[in-house]
């Protein structure tokens, strides 16, 4: 199995006493196999977390697809054809390096990472910006 065929949505929070909060919580699973907790936000009302990594996902019929990902500042604009933000925060620069290398591997469904659907490569990795708090 190759790093890209791990990478994959890994489901809803599973919140049986407060089943409300099923749905603002999701997982994914990067290229290594980690587990990543994210929580979801409609694009423009993402807080502003400075060390975080944005998933900006699509809803398609087959499920979420994940089509950018920028790690930083998390409440940077959205791709306009993003539906949600799943946003990952992590306490330390090192996670934040490591988190968004890992979560690459699920952009295009496991193509190589940095490849946009379009064509243009790289169009689909907003480039790294870290930034720690003042």
């Amino acid at each position: 199995m190759t790093r890209f065929e791990r990478a994959k949505y890994a489901g809803e929070l599973a919140a049986t006493k407060f089943p409300g909060l099923a749905g603002r919580f999701q997982f994914w699973c990067g290229g290594s196999g980690r587990r990543y907790a994210t929580s979801r936000y409609a694009p423009g009302e993402t807080p502003a977390y400075d060390l975080a990594v944005s998933l900006y996902v699509k809803q398609t019929p087959d499920g979420p697809k994940v089509i950018a990902i920028s790690a930083g500042p998390a409440n940077e604009a959205a791709p306009v054809e993003a539906d949600e933000v799943h946003v990952h925060v992590v306490e330390r620069i090192e996670a934040l390096a490591f988190a968004h290398r890992d979560l690459r591997a699920l952009i295009d469904d496991g193509s190589a990472p940095g490849n946009a659907s379009s064509g243009n490569p790289g169009s689909n990795v907003i480039p790294f910006n870290p930034r720690r708090a003042a």
